[in-house]
């Protein structure tokens, strides 16, 4: 069977657009061979995403963003389809959140699907509930903005400080106390100035006479005699020896003395009898020259 020229062109250009589509599907990583899911989602922002960006359930790529449409009169501006995978079964309380992807600052988009057997699939094209979570870059920015407005708070409360402090006559007091030392410390610099002049140069002649005088002192003691010292001492020591020792002999005459008692009755009595002779002289002393008594009474 003869194919005709019409046909044989019309075959070609079909095939040629089969694989432009292909070809195009495959550049934006769609399979077309496998079948796909689609839902949608609305959005009031989109942080930069784009389409043909991932869609990740779980951290794992499962489709692509397909479509991304815009209307600036509605506050959900951002429609978008999402493609997945046709054995990715999306249940009942899944939803759509807008995530930073990478760190040069990429958006993608997760579906959340809760776990469950018992939860019904809903149907493809059906419209999901969205969210946005913050970026890094809104994460630091607002715990730098919490930062710094904590740092200028304490900053005006500071200079509110400041201020309370320097108002009305506090300031004048303030400086006055501050003359005040300033003069007192030029007082006391003059006095250690006069002192290290006049006053210390005194003190050290007055300190190097009287190391002079201890100087001398001891080249004194070093001269002196000491041996003649120590040997009268010895000599001194040796006559009171020898006294104590004459003292506790009974044999000689300091002994007998001291010892001997019939000799220290007599001289008790010897005593005795010269007190009551001057007690006589005294009440009669004519007895002694006229021979007479006085008669008592």
């Amino acid at each position: 069977m003869k194919i005709s020229r019409e046909v044989r062109v019309g075959l070609l250009v079909a095939l040629c657009l089969f694989l432009l589509y292909f070809g195009f599907k495959f550049l934006k990583g769609v399979n077309i061979f496998n079948p796909i899911h689609s839902y949608t989602g609305k959005f009031v922002q989109l942080n930069g995403l784009t389409e043909q960006a991932p869609v990740y359930v779980r951290g794992y790529k499962v489709g692509l963003v397909e479509e991304i449409d815009y209307d600036y009169s509605r506050d959900t501006a951002f429609t978008i389809i999402v493609s997945l995978n046709s054995d990715i079964k999306v249940v009942e309380g899944s939803a759509m959140r807008l995530v930073p992807d990478g760190l040069l600052g990429g958006t993608a988009i997760e579906v959340i699907i809760p776990a469950g057997a018992e939860l019904a699939e809903i149907p493809t094209k059906s419209v999901l509930p969205t969210s946005i979570q913050p970026t890094m870059i809104d994460e630091l920015r607002g715990t730098m903005l919490a930062s710094m407005d904590s740092l200028l708070q304490s900053v005006q409360e500071l200079v509110d400080n400041v201020n309370g402090q320097l108002e009305g006559d506090r300031l004048k007091s303030i400086l006055a106390s501050a003359d005040e030392m300033l003069v007192s410390l030029r007082k006391s610099s003059a006095k250690l100035e006069k002192t290290m002049n006049k006053d210390l140069p005194d003190i050290i002649t007055q300190v190097e006479s009287v190391l002079a005088d201890v100087k001398k002192l001891s080249a004194n003691a070093s001269e002196a005699d000491v041996a003649a010292v120590v040997a009268k001492a010895e000599t001194t020591l040796a006559n009171v020896n020898k006294l104590v020792d004459a003292a506790n002999n009974p044999d000689g005459s300091v002994g007998k003395l001291l010892h001997d008692k019939s000799l220290y009755d007599n001289v008790n009595t010897t005593v005795q009898t010269a007190d009551s002779l001057m007690q006589e002289i005294r009440e009669q002393p004519n007895s002694l020259i006229w021979g007479k008594k006085k008669k008592k009474k």
